[in-house]
């Protein structure tokens, strides 16, 4: 027994760690939400707060916002608190590896070793498509673990006794710390269906936990309207937000690989569902051809459900893969393991390890126009650009509020259509909200691709108005030329020629 548990620890401590490494992206904090998610913790430690509107923004306060991953926030704070932001993307590398690792366990389990190490291979460039620092992480680990958990009760390998606590206890975590928690309800709910299906006799087991989740999940800081969120979290918000734009959107934007290869797999999806139609094993793969096609038609309709869908093809294609492999009497051999490994050691490919902004920690200077913000003693108001919102909440000190940061469902439609947008494109309407708010800083994130940005930037600098005092390659700072900015202006004034403006 010891000795097989020291052979499995052998194997699989060095797997979870190689997938681990696929994740492994410096921490760009200008544009990602981390900055918010430890702020968000932080209050809740120091005191008590869960945040429920659009509390960090001077322009609508009140607004009330479902904080559906508040618990994220703090464990991001906590893990950030002891460890540092290099702890924090060393824990969040654990939770990818270990997400991978159980969906490779279930492959695994369905196939061979081989076969399930292969098709994870392929797999990886979507897999670990989304690497930022992210409360939907944890959604990906426990999507896995129930698929296997499940998996493994439904072919009676496990007893059901453990396996109540065990996702009883996943789903009440789950549902405080992202809005995915959902999607186990679904995988539940799946399992149950398919047992209706092969024996036309309701499990009473899966009901129970079935029923349990739901109660479970109410255990949230909104009760009812928490457990209903899902449903409303993809309404418009009147700001185009990339990540919930579909495949084909995507593909015309930024023509990218992962675009094509989901589209590719589509069609190998499509050809292994004729294959088990016409060998007339639907109810075998009932389970696998559900979860797939939910999740490939969510997808293709919204991008970010890329990884989800590459995670549960992985058992989907090794079974198949293994059942064809093994009717024509071949297996994957063993070599095929080294040489994924040499070949993800090879630089400039998407199976590679070493690609750039590899690392754990924050990107080089990335806190530089924080620390000069703070030395240099700027006062608010603050005009900035969406992306850059999380960067400046976890960085401005008490007091100074933002004018948008990257929550669209914690601002009003009107905010984005009429302001925000308006406000960047028209120069009366800018006018009247310089009037409105008296601006006396801009602080943008500089590489901001929206089309109304840099038309705006460059008018800021070419205004007399508006003095540019840092700059750098993430972010740039221009200051309201009036008399009390003065010594802040003789000092770092940037000369405006430094600047192509046109």
């Amino acid at each position: 027994m010891r000795k097989d548990l020291f052979l499995k620890t052998l194997i699989y401590v060095p797997l979870v760690i190689f997938f681990s490494l696929f994740f492994s992206q410096k921490i760009h904090l200008v544009t990602q939400d981390l900055g918010r998610h430890i702020t968000n913790g932080r209050l809740f430690i120091e005191k008590g707060i869960i945040v429920s509107t659009n509390y960090y923004s001077y322009t609508e306060p009140t607004f009330e916002a479902i904080n559906h991953h508040w618990l994220s926030g703090v464990i991001f704070y906590l893990v950030h608190k002891v460890w540092d932001f290099k702890g924090l993307s060393l824990f969040y590398l654990l939770i990818s590896g270990l997400t991978v690792f159980f969906f490779f366990q279930t492959a695994k389990y369905k196939s061979d070793f081989n076969t399930a190490f292969l098709i994870t291979f392929l797999l990886i460039p979507l897999l670990s498509d989304r690497k930022e620092i992210r409360p939907e992480g944890f959604s990906y680990l426990f999507l896995g673990i129930y698929y296997y958990l499940l998996t493994l009760y439904y072919d009676k390998k496990i007893p059901f006794k453990p396996i109540l606590p065990t996702i009883l206890l996943i789903q009440l975590i789950w549902v405080n710390t992202h809005i995915f928690f959902i999607f186990g309800i679904f995988i539940i709910t799946l399992f149950l269906v398919n047992h209706f299906i092969k024996t036309k006799e309701i499990n009473r087991e899966l009901t129970t936990l079935l029923v349990s989740s739901i109660l479970v999940s109410l255990v949230n800081p909104y009760g009812i309207s928490g457990l209903v969120e899902p449903f409303n979290i993809f309404r418009s918000y009147g700001y185009l937000i990339v990540e919930n734009m579909s495949v084909f959107f995507m593909q015309k934007r930024a023509p990218e690989f992962k675009y094509i290869y989901v589209e590719i797999l589509a069609i190998v999806w499509g050809y292994f569902a004729i294959h088990i139609t016409l060998n007339k094993e639907i109810k075998k793969h009932f389970i696998h051809i559900v979860l797939t096609v939910v999740f490939m038609l969510m997808a293709f309709k919204i991008n970010r459900i890329i990884p989800i869908f590459a995670m549960v093809l992985i058992p989907y294609i090794a079974e198949i893969f293994y059942e064809g492999m093994k009717d024509y009497g071949y297996k994957i051999p063993q070599w095929i393991i080294p040489t994924a490994i040499l070949i993800s050691l090879i630089p400039g490919h998407y199976y590679s390890l070493l690609k750039p902004g590899i690392g754990i920690g924050l990107a080089e200077n990335i806190n530089a126009s924080a620390d000069f913000f703070r030395e240099t003693h700027i006062k608010g108001p603050i005009f900035n650009n969406y992306d850059i919102g999380g960067y400046l909440i976890y960085h401005l000190p008490d007091g100074e509020k933002v004018f948008v940061d990257n929550r669209p469902e914690a601002y009003s439609v009107s905010f984005f259509e009429d302001i925000y947008i308006p406000m960047q494109e028209k120069e009366n309407i800018w006018e009247q909200m310089d009037k409105k708010y008296g601006f006396n800083t801009i602080y943008f994130y500089r590489r901001d691709a929206t089309p109304w940005a840099q038309p705006f930037l460059i008018r800021r600098i070419q205004d007399a108005i508006w003095v540019p005092i840092f700059v750098d390659n993430y972010t740039l700072i221009v200051i309201k030329n009036i008399k009390e900015n003065e010594d802040i202006i003789k000092k770092h004034a940037l000369p405006k020629e430094i600047f192509i403006t046109t």
